[in-house]
């Protein structure tokens, strides 16, 4: 990663105190990287601050308050994904067997293990 932005700076472009940015280095959901005694960020953090700040003011929720939201909220884009993976295998596939092929060969069912079955065999 190039952290090439000064974390304090582009807090107050978008009216985030640092003190708020610095929760949200604590919580793991930022990270920044420390050169002589400033911390920088890269675009990608930038953007989670963008995120951040928007949630904050447009919600006007303290800064656990947004936490919650951004954990949430990534919790609902791996479900997307997920749901995304069943269509897409139930569109490729021919039969039942091939569509519980598929979805035992997937990343993302790789951990599931209850919720289907297979004429009473083990889960995915």
């Amino acid at each position: 990663m190039d952290y090439f932005i000064n974390l304090l700076n582009f807090c107050g472009n978008i009216q985030m105190d640092d003190k708020s940015a610095m929760f949200f280095v604590d919580e793991g959901i930022i990270s920044v990287e420390c050169r002589e005694n400033e911390f920088y960020i890269d675009e990608k953090t930038a953007e989670t601050l963008k995120l951040i700040s928007e949630i904050k003011n447009e919600l006007e929720v303290n800064d656990e308050g947004a936490s919650v939201i951004l954990n949430l909220r990534e919790k609902i884009i791996d479900c997307q994904n997920k749901l995304k993976t069943v269509f897409d295998a139930i569109g490729r596939s021919k039969s039942i067997d091939e569509l519980m092929f598929i979805m035992r060969k997937s990343e993302a069912f790789r951990n599931i293990s209850d919720g289907f079955s297979n004429n009473g065999n083990e889960g995915f």
